[in-house]
């Protein structure tokens, strides 16, 4: 009888372990999958972007939006940029992301036909890093940078 019990609690188990696996989408991605030095130039979209902030604020460039965006999860902070479109015979818009520490940078290019672009992450711990960035709007080049968090 025991034996019927055992058999039949484990039936259970594993068919709520398969329902909770089927209903899982396979394309989500993990919530902090990285950690401080472990996120250095990784894709915050797939790894951090679920707790982000602004903590600064962002900075006007004309049209386009310069933003530091922070993961407090993570740990990491990284730079994107806007509403930053752009025609023919103007620069290619951008964002950096700058630690205060070392100088170490990541950069992205908005590519033709998209608005937006972030960079990659660095390492947040203990150290302050800020965005900077540029859009042209064909009269007048804008460039800035946010303050360091």
């Amino acid at each position: 009888m025991n034996l019927r019990r055992w058999a039949a609690a484990a039936s259970v188990l594993l068919m709520a372990g398969a329902g909770t696996a089927v209903a899982a989408p396979a394309s989500a991605a993990p919530t902090a999958g990285c950690y401080g030095s472990s996120c250095e130039g990784k894709d915050p979209n797939i790894y951090c972007a679920d707790d982000a902030t602004s903590p600064v604020g962002g900075v006007r460039l004309g049209q386009a939006y310069l933003e530091l965006r922070y993961s407090p999860s993570c740990r990491a902070a990284w730079a994107r940029i806007s509403n930053a479109s752009y025609g023919n015979g103007q620069f290619t818009p951008f964002a950096t992301v700058h630690r205060n520490s070392d100088g170490r940078e990541y950069t992205c290019a908005v590519q033709r036909g998209a608005t937006s672009c972030y960079t990659r992450m660095v390492n947040d711990i203990n150290v302050t890093s800020y965005a900077k960035g540029e859009w042209d709007s064909g009269a007048q080049t804008y460039n800035g940078r946010t303050s360091s968090y």
